[in-house]
């Protein structure tokens, strides 16, 4: 899209060109200006083809640069919004100073020496001591070099959840504003016979999901686990079917279905035939699988880590069990994937809930707030 005469561009900035949360979350909020009449512009660090492109009418092309060519890339007056990117120190090393700037942090990669989640690193709260114990390559010092960088742009920093917030205050020593991620809801999930007729399911079959960018291979995700979750819980209930999605392998193992990434009209038809998505995820932000699942009508099992429990309520959109704990998911999906009346009855509380709070219309005004808030002043802050 070509720059507006009118007033300077808020330009997103992403690793990958149409793939991720971090993008999709771009292109949502950049389409949601762009109807406003705001002048917007996408950059991307990897041009990707063959891909799935955004539902959205202005579903922009995005100019390829590299991390360190961003910020000289930048005209006179733009604003700078970045999502994500493959070199956190080059990208802000390069950015002028008194760029006006947002950053959305999508995982815990800006306050770490290169890890998406901690977990349980000990070495987070000692700043990243080397040698990193999960092997990133001088840790110590990019995180030292991202602080830095903070510390010299002064960006407005917005995260999807409380989690992350408490998380990113503590470590980075800065305001952090909270917007939960939105996506375009349907005024009513698609029709779950309709959608088994289209995929060829049996009306009384028992349908669970797995889905992650990634599929079998994620591994935040619990992707390399996924098959033997699926053995214990269809020898719970034996007359379940399973489908493992995103990864770039497709084929059949038994009642395991395994599906490469899809475009997401094909996940959202599989989700509204489905009974329930399984997430075991053993870190998250807060997550857009869950909110596609909620959007479809479907109840979620996931484990209560990072920013799920904001999203899922147990026992009233779905179940969350204790972090780590294989056996209590084991459990818990089955117990729901036997029950058709409670994985109705919380797939249809999701949808409301989602409606009301995760909408992608609510995520545009509350960054349009934030934009509105750019250049005016604000609290000084100590360096990190």
């Amino acid at each position: 899209m070509g720059r507006s005469t009118e007033s300077p561009a808020v330009v997103h900035h992403t690793g990958l060109e149409w793939t991720g949360g971090a993008t999709r979350v771009a292109r949502l909020l950049a389409g949601g200006m762009a109807v406003s009449g705001l002048p917007v512009r996408l950059t991307c660090e990897v041009a990707e083809s063959g891909v799935h492109r955004e539902e959205s009418p202005h579903a922009f092309a995005s100019s390829v640069v590299t991390p360190d060519g961003f910020g000289p890339a930048l005209a006179p007056g733009e604003t700078a919004h970045i999502h994500c990117t493959g070199d956190w120190p080059g990208l802000l090393g390069a950015i002028p100073q008194r760029t006006q700037m947002v950053m959305t942090l999508h995982d815990c990669e800006l306050f770490t020496g290169g890890c998406p989640y901690p977990l349980d690193c000990q070495g987070l709260e000692a700043q990243c001591v080397a040698p990193c114990p999960r092997a990133f390559a001088d840790s110590d010092r990019v995180r030292h070099r991202k602080y830095q960088s903070l510390h010299r742009l002064d960006p407005v920093l917005i995260v999807p959840s409380r989690w992350l917030a408490r998380l990113a205050k503590s470590h980075l020593h800065r305001p952090v504003t909270v917007i939960p991620n939105g996506i375009p809801w349907p005024d009513h999930p698609m029709s779950r016979h309709e959608a088994r007729a289209r995929l060829g399911i049996l009306p009384a079959a028992r349908v669970a999901v797995f889905a992650a960018h990634g599929g079998l291979g994620a591994a935040y995700k619990s992707g390399g686990d996924w098959r033997g979750l699926w053995g214990a819980i269809k020898a719970r209930v034996p007359g379940a079917l399973c489908f493992a999605v995103g990864g770039d392998t497709e084929g059949r193992e038994g009642d395991l279905v395994i599906w490469p990434y899809v475009e997401r009209e094909r996940l959202a038809l599989l989700m509204a035939a489905a009974d329930a998505l399984l997430y075991p995820t053993l870190a998250d932000n807060h997550s857009l699988v869950i909110l596609e699942a909620m959007a479809q009508g479907l109840a979620v099992v996931a484990h209560a880590v990072g920013g799920v429990p904001e999203q899922v309520g147990h026992d009233e959109t779905g179940l969350l069990v204790e972090p780590g704990d294989r056996a209590a998911f084991i459990e818990a999906a089955a117990a729901l994937l036997a029950d058709p009346a409670r994985c109705r009855q919380l797939g249809t509380n999701a949808f409301v809930s989602g409606r009301r709070r995760f909408t992608a219309q609510r995520m545009i005004a509350d960054y349009r707030k934030v934009y509105r808030q750019l250049g005016k002043p604000r609290p000084a802050q100590g360096e990190p």
